[in-house]
């Protein structure tokens, strides 16, 4: 079996958001395992040392009109966060606390934390936003306060950035696929098509 497809994400990236239902779909469409590993970009940035890339105003101005594009290009409900820029430690917590258990719940689990920040602009740095999640609905709330703030959330997360530095991340989304990698939702069309590669060589085999 081929190494699972891993998309390293942050639940306050918009583009993350705008990759992860196409990329689940291309994973699908070619029987391919997606692995996704939230991270917190920012603790990835500050181990490597670069400065926070929406400091520039040039910068800023860009991205604010590229998300609203990007939304639209890829068919996203959107709005724009208030603040911009936040830390998704307790989501990142919540998902590698929640698949350690049910592996099978991360994608699903993922979604409704990019929809109720990017889609309904409600503030997942709060527990009581996150705890309302529906896929977490019939667990008990003392089993989800756990997930938020217990050891095993903390610990995975941590091991997922430091995952990250290791296999060079750069920003995200980013994406491994059999030794390479690619960065940024635009680069799906590459992903495809390397998948495709990978299929007719395969056909070619047989």
């Amino acid at each position: 079996m081929p190494d699972p497809i891993r998309l390293y994400l942050d639940f306050a990236s918009p583009y993350s958001y705008f990759m992860l239902a196409p990329l689940r779909q291309l994973a699908q469409a070619h029987g391919r395992e997606l692995e996704l590993r939230p991270i917190l970009l920012w603790a990835v940035f500050k181990q490597q040392g670069v400065e926070n890339p929406l400091g520039k105003p040039a910068r800023r101005g860009y991205f604010l009109e590229d998300v609203v594009r990007s939304a639209a290009f890829f068919g996203a409900p959107f709005r724009i966060p208030e603040p911009l820029q936040i830390s998704a430690h307790l989501a990142g917590r919540l998902f590698h606390a929640r698949t350690a258990a049910a592996p099978e719940a991360g994608p699903v689990l993922a979604t409704e934390i990019f929809e109720r920040f990017f889609a309904r602009g409600e503030d997942i740095t709060k527990p009581e936003v996150l705890a309302a999640l529906p896929c977490l609905a019939a667990l008990p709330a003392d089993t989800v306060r756990e997930m938020l703030d217990g050891a095993i959330g903390r610990e995975r997360l941590a091991h997922a950035i430091e995952k990250a530095c290791a296999d060079g991340v750069i920003g995200v989304p980013f994406v491994t696929l059999d030794g390479e990698s690619f960065f940024g939702a635009d680069r799906l069309p590459q992903i495809a098509w390397r998948l495709e590669q990978q299929r007719a060589a395969a056909a070619a085999r047989l």
